[in-house]
């Protein structure tokens, strides 16, 4: 493929400077191998009832008459755009122009799924079908992924893109969250899962000393399933769970993400995140020991949940506590906080959600509790 060649001889350099016309001549080179595989019609008409017949494009000929369809499409054409960059150019045709079923020809160029988006989102209403069309084709305006990939086909997964979910303690709640996760995979979402509720490792079950496994398994569980339930093979499964950062397992939580963790216990494709109230900040400030906290104690002991507990105002509560399982870390939460900063430094993870101040600033905050956030 001489086109990646030409993207890759772009790094060389001359004369101190990047060959940046190498990026011209690898997309050029590009374009004219995705014409080359591209099928062609001889009229919009012949390719509309293609794509509709063999059951690519759901029937837009039920919400447009053809002279509007042909309007639009005039429009998108004779708005003169190019792709100003090979990067550019082999990400559109990788993975978002649709192809046959063989995967081997495109049956699409950006032009054909701005039109298609822009149909699907008027719903009929050509005016503002049109309107959504210039905007896309100007590049004022951009739908977000699961839009722009699924829109208009007629085998497609959901607009939208991020979802929510709360894991409990309970192996049924683990198979319910992860075949969830699956199936919101499948239709091309990014779920996280909040895992704070999750026994940590070493704790009880039927009051059974050391039966618990902790986070990191149903991590990995994790990690398989989203890789397992991609979108047609299109679009990637995304996934993130998160942790409060009160939880026993979160050293060993964050150690998944070191480049030198050992392969049983390495997240690699999977996202992290940590929910921290203020309280670990305050801690942090003072330089003072840190103190986590096994998840199912306190839930024995108080009837709630650590993720729901009120650490900011409670946390000594629970350190005086006897009938709590707690440990002192080696570090303490400003050693804690540098650890953080260091793992974020070697792989971008984890992504760090303020609990505290959070739920003091958004609207709703007398109707519930936010406890987490999204892959966004």
């Amino acid at each position: 493929m001489r086109h990646i060649e030409l993207n890759n001889e772009l790094t060389i350099k001359k004369d101190g400077f990047f060959d940046l016309a190498k990026d011209k001549e690898a997309l050029l080179c590009f374009l004219k191998e995705v014409e080359d595989k591209k099928i062609q019609f001889s009229s919009l008409k012949e390719r509309l009832n293609y794509m509709i017949q063999e059951n690519y494009y759901y029937n837009v000929e039920m919400d447009y008459s053809f002279d509007e369809i042909e309007k639009l499409y005039e429009l998108v054409y004779n708005a003169g755009f190019t792709f100003q960059s090979y990067m550019a150019a082999s990400k559109f045709f990788k993975d978002y122009a649709l192809k046959t079923n063989d995967g081997k020809h495109y049956l699409e160029g950006y032009e054909d799924r701005i039109a298609i988006v822009a149909l699907y989102l008027g719903r009929g209403n050509i005016e503002k079908a049109l309107k959504l069309a210039k905007m896309m084709i100007q590049q004022n305006y951009q739908p977000a992924t699961p839009t722009f990939l699924n829109a208009g086909r007629s085998r497609r997964g959901e607009l939208v893109s991020c979802f929510l979910l709360e894991m409990d303690d309970s192996l049924n709640s683990i198979g319910f969250q992860i075949n969830t996760a699956m199936q919101l995979s499948k239709i091309g979402g990014g779920v996280a899962l909040n895992l704070s509720k999750l026994r940590a490792r070493g704790e009880q079950i039927k009051e059974i000393d050391n039966a618990a496994s902790g986070v990191v398994p149903v991590m990995k569980l994790l990690e398989d399933s989203f890789s397992y339930a991609n979108q047609l093979g299109q679009r990637k499964g995304a996934g993130a769970t998160y942790l409060n950062i009160f939880h026993w397992d979160v050293v060993e939580f964050l150690d998944t993400k070191k480049i030198n963790a050992d392969e049983k216990s390495r997240i690699q494709s999977l996202s992290i995140g940590l929910i921290v109230p203020n309280k670990f900040f305050e801690l942090a400030e003072k330089n003072e020991p840190f103190y986590v906290f096994a998840p199912y104690t306190v839930y024995k002991e108080y009837g709630i949940h650590l993720d729901d507990f009120d650490i900011d105002e409670r946390y000594e509560e629970l350190v005086n506590n006897e009938r709590i399982k707690k440990k002192k870390l080696d570090l303490n939460a400003r050693d804690l906080l540098v650890k953080i900063a260091a793992i974020q430094l070697e792989s971008g993870y984890p992504y760090l959600m303020y609990k505290s101040n959070a739920n003091q600033q958004h609207a709703l905050k007398d109707i519930g509790e936010i406890k987490m956030s999204n892959l966004c």
